[in-house]
């Protein structure tokens, strides 16, 4: 019996002990490590943290190797994080990492970093005067158009925008109706409270071996309203915008308001209204974006001018922007009247 017992004993040790081995050999359940990558889709040339962790092992007495492309680069113990650069658009890097722990069991992880880029560009559809040298920026309540521009390379050739998969967010929400193969363009329109909106794309080739993200903010700003004298002779001055007041030194001239940033593809939109006053009172039938000027008599003196902008769109109500200027005569003296 005793010769038996110590049998049992024996075969007991052998069948514990196959598993642990057969594990560390073969990286089943228990010798995988969890590795993450930091960002998460690098752009080209952008530095990367790989970096492991584990309940399983303690890393910090572990010896720990990091290959790239099969290629040793760091090892000593407690090695937990490699930092690396992403290779050029499309090309393949892998990241391989081995722990050893204190009991000989082999642990390991790798990670395959192919770069890719896109780019957001976002138009606002809003009004800005010819020549304008700005960007149209987006009113409160405006619409936007936001563009990505992807670039995916595999090899020598570089993969048609229209065939990867586009899955853009508003914030945290991802706007499915808006997402999908091809849909490389996305529209939003600005909402109550007036907020910044951040919107971000994410995009990946159809086998999703490759992929890019990127984000942007956008801001609405006020609509805004400037004065211009519009010359006899000189015709419309747009370099200068009249600020707080101006001298009428002709004998008629024509103050031109340009409202900036409204949601109009002219300044005459039908759903804006210009509502024109004269030292405070309403002058009805001035419903043009211009007020033309002229002497009255010879007395010297000052005038208000005041006028509002607004859309009159329900959607738009913040839409709205107000100016003011104050007309001066030269002392040979006039006042100045509108043409009706």
């Amino acid at each position: 019996m005793r010769h038996i017992s110590a049998l049992f004993v024996s075969l007991a040790l052998v069948l514990i002990s196959i598993p642990t081995v057969l594990l560390a050999q073969t990286g089943g359940v228990g010798t995988e490590l969890p590795m993450t990558v930091l960002p998460e889709h690098p752009r080209p040339g952008e530095a990367v943290e790989v970096s492991v962790e584990s309940y399983n092992i303690d890393l910090n007495r572990a010896e720990v190797q990091w290959f790239v492309n099969d290629k040793l680069v760091k090892t000593g113990l407690g090695n937990k994080r490699l930092t690396v650069s992403a290779g050029r658009n499309g090309e393949t890097t892998v990241v391989r990492v081995v722990a050893i722990a204190e009991n000989g069991i082999i642990y390991s992880a790798s990670a395959t970093i192919r770069p890719a880029e896109v780019n957001l560009l976002w138009q606002a559809q809003s009004y800005t005067p010819p020549f304008y040298k700005g960007k149209a920026l987006m009113p409160y309540q405006g619409t936007v158009l936001v563009a990505a521009i992807p670039s995916f390379t595999r090899g020598k050739s570089t993969m048609s925008p229209g065939s990867l998969i586009y899955t853009w967010s508003e914030g945290d929400n991802v706007i499915g109706d808006s997402s999908g193969k091809g849909r490389n363009l996305f529209v939003f329109r600005g909402s109550v409270p007036l907020r910044t909106k951040t919107i971000s794309v994410l995009v990946e080739s159809p086998d999703r071996t490759m992929s890019a993200e990127a984000s942007i903010n956008v801001t609405p700003v006020a609509p805004r309203l400037l004065f211009y004298e519009n010359h006899p002779r000189y015709g419309l001055l747009i370099s200068k915008a009249l600020a707080n007041s101006f001298t009428l030194s002709e004998d008629e001239t024509r103050i031109d308001a340009v409202p900036y940033y409204f949601e109009s593809d002219t300044k005459t939109g039908s759903a804006l209204l210009y509502e024109w006053q004269m030292n405070y009172s309403p002058l009805t039938f001035e419903t043009s974006p211009f007020l033309i000027l002229r002497r009255a008599s010879n007395a010297a003196g000052r005038t208000n001018i005041f006028l509002e902008v607004r859309d009159t769109d329900e959607q738009k109500t913040f839409q709205a922007a107000e100016g003011k200027l104050m007309i001066e005569f030269p002392q040979i003296g006039f006042e100045a009247s509108p043409i009706q």
